[in-house]
C-alpha cells in the first residue's frame, strides 16, 4: 500500500511536469509514455522486495531458520507478486494512454510499452533474486555441515570448478592472506566458496596446492595466471608483507614487481578485514582504493563492490547528451532562427556483433524450455526510446519470419539486444535473418516518424510565431492618448 501511494503520487508530479512543458498540444510522447512505465516497473520490484521483507522478518521473530523448501516457496511467490503486479501495471498504463489519446504515437508504442513492463521489471526481480541468496547464503553458514573434511572439501571445489567453467564470462581470482589463526583462516574459506557461487572462480592455497608442491612456484602461477588477486589485509598481513616473511613476503615480492612491469595496479583488489587502514595495509599498497568487509556481518553493499568489480560489470558513467538538453527554455526567450534548423540527420542503427562473453547457460533441469538460454547483441550505439518501441513491435511482428521465429523473446537495454529464450543455433538458422529486418524497417519506421515529428514542430512554431506577430501588431495599433 505503501508503494502504491508513492506510484500515484509520482505520476501525479511527473503529469504536472508534462503540463507545465506544453504549450500547444498535450499529447504525450513516446519517452514520456516510458517514463510512466518506468514508474510502475519500479512499484513492482519494491512490491516483490516488500514481500521479501515480510518473510524475512517473519522467520527472524520466530527465531527460526528456513528450510530450503522455505527458500523455494519464498521465491516462487516472489515471482508470483511480479506476474500479478505486471498484469496491473500494464492494464493501468494502458488505460493511461487511453485516455490520452494514442492516434499520434507511432505504431506499436502502446504495445511496446507494456512489453517493456514485463521485460523491464525482470532487472527488479534479478535484485529481488540477489537479495533472497543472500539471505539463503547467510542462513547456511554457520551449518556444521558447510564445514567437511578435506577431501570432501577438495571434491566439492573440484565439481564447482567444473561446473563454473562453463559460464562464458568467467572471471578468475586468487585471495591471498596470512594464516592469523583458524577463525581467520575459515573466513577467508567462506568468502571464497561465497565469491565462486556468485560466478567468480575463485582459488585459495588450500584448495589448489597439496602436500609436494613447490610452493614459490604455486604462489607464482597464482598470481601470474589469474585475472585479479584479491588481498585480505589483516595487521598480521601487513607486518609479514612490509618484513617479507613466509608465503605473504614472498607472495608481496611478485606482486610489487608486476605492478612495476606492467603497471596493472587494477589487478590487485585489497580487502580490509581487520584493525583500520593504516594498520592492515601493506605499504604498496596503502593508498589503494579497498573494499571494507570488516565486521561479523560485513556489509553486503561492500561486498557487492567487490563482486561487481571481479565480474567487470561495475555501474559506469550513462552516454553523454546534447547540449543543453535537460535545461527548460525561459518563458520569454525569444525564438533565434539557429533554433529552427533542422535536426541532425539520423543514421542508422545496426547490430554489430553477438555478445559471446555475455551468453548465458541453460538449465537442462528436464523442464520445459529448460535447454534455451539467453543471447546478447551489440547494437552501433544506443537508440532513441522511440526506436526501441518500434523494434520490439516489429521483432513481435516481422513482415517476413520463420516457423522458428520467437515473439516476445527481443529486449534491448541500452545499446544490447537480448533474445530470451533460444540457443545459438536457432540465431544461426533463423534469428539472425529476422533481426536485421526487423532493425532495417525499424530504421525506416523511425526516420519517417522523425520527419513528421519535426513537420508537426516547425508548423506549431509557426503557430506561435504568427499568434506573437498578430499580438504585437495589434498592440502597436492600440492607442492610449
Amino acid at each position: 500500500m505503501e508503494s502504491v501511494k508513492q506510484l500515484h503520487e509520482e505520476r501525479i508530479n511527473y503529469q504536472t511536469q508534462i503540463a507545465q512543458r506544453q504549450t500547444v498540444l498535450s499529447l504525450l510522447s513516446g519517452s514520456e509514455i516510458q517514463a510512466i512505465a518506468k514508474q510502475h516497473i519500479k512499484h513492482i520490484e519494491r512490491c516483490m522486495s516488500a514481500r521479501l521483507e515480510s518473510y524475512r522478518q517473519a522467520f527472524t521473530d520466530a527465531n527460526q531458520i528456513p528450510t530450503e523448501h522455505d527458500f523455494k516457496t519464498i521465491l516462487l511467490e516472489a515471482q508470483r507478486a511480479r506476474e500479478q503486479q505486471g498484469k496491473n501495471s500494464a492494464a493501468a498504463v494502458r488505460n493511461f494512454i487511453a485516455s490520452k489519446g494514442g492516434a499520434h504515437l507511432p505504431p506499436g508504442v502502446m504495445a511496446s510499452s507494456i512489453n517493456q513492463i514485463t521485460n523491464d521489471s525482470g532487472h527488479g526481480h534479478d535484485r529481488v533474486l540477489r537479495e533472497w541468496k543472500i539471505w539463503r547464503d547467510k542462513t547456511r553458514l554457520p551449518k556444521p555441515s558447510a564445514v567437511g573434511s578435506p577431501s570432501s572439501a577438495h571434491n566439492s571445489s573440484g565439481r564447482a570448478t567444473q561446473n563454473l567453467r562453463k559460464g562464458h564470462s568467467m572471471r578468475s581470482a586468487f585471495i591471498s592472506y596470512s594464516w592469523d589463526d583458524d577463525q581467520h583462516c575459515e573466513w577467508v574459506r567462506k568468502l571464497a566458496e561465497r565469491l565462486r557461487a556468485d560466478g567468480v572462480d575463485v582459488s585459495i592455497d588450500r584448495w589448489a596446492a597439496v602436500p609436494g608442491d613447490q610452493l614459490p612456484a604455486f604462489m607464482e602461477r597464482a598470481i601470474r595466471d589469474n585475472e585479479f588477486v584479491v588481498i585480505i589485509c589483516t595487521p598480521r598481513y601487513k607486518r609479514r608483507s612490509d618484513a617479507r616473511e613466509g608465503g605473504v613476503g614472498y607472495e608481496g615480492d611478485i606482486m610489487t614487481a608486476e605492478v612495476m612491469s606492467s603497471q596493472n595496479h587494477r589487478k590487485f583488489i585489497p580487502v580490509l578485514r581487520s584493525g583500520s587502514w593504516p594498520e592492515a595495509a601493506p605499504s604498496w599498497i596503502l593508498g589503494k582504493y579497498y573494499i571494507n568487509l570488516t565486521g561479523d556481518p560485513y556489509s553486503e553493499r561492500d561486498y557487492e563492490d567487490l563482486v561487481r568489480t571481479l565480474l567487470g560489470i561495475r555501474e559506469t558513467a550513462p552516454p553523454i547528451g546534447k547540449p543543453m538538453a535537460t535545461i527548460a527554455p525561459r518563458a520569454n526567450q525569444v525564438a533565434q532562427p539557429l533554433q529552427r534548423s533542422a535536426s541532425p540527420e539520423f543514421e542508422d542503427i545496426k547490430i554489430t556483433r553477438v555478445i559471446v562473453e555475455d551468453i548465458t547457460e541453460p538449465r537442462n533441469d528436464g523442464t520445459l524450455g529448460s535447454a534455451l538460454y539467453s543471447i546478447p547483441f551489440a547494437l552501433s550505439r544506443t537508440p532513441p526510446t522511440e526506436w526501441m518501441q518500434l523494434f520490439t513491435g516489429n521483432w513481435n511482428h516481422p513482415p517476413g519470419f520463420t516457423q522458428m521465429h520467437r515473439p516476445g523473446i527481443a529486449n534491448i537495454y541500452g545499446s544490447t539486444v537480448t533474445l530470451k529464450g533460444t540457443t545459438i543455433e536457432e540465431v544461426e538458422r533463423y534469428h539472425r535473418d529476422t533481426l536485421q529486418l526487423a532493425v532495417a524497417v525499424t530504421n525506416k519506421q523511425y526516420r519517417d516518424w522523425r520527419r513528421e515529428q519535426e513537420q508537426r514542430r516547425a508548423r506549431e512554431q509557426a503557430e506561435q510565431e504568427q499568434h506573437r506577430k498578430r499580438i504585437e501588431d495589434a498592440s502597436k495599433r492600440i492607442k492610449f492618448d
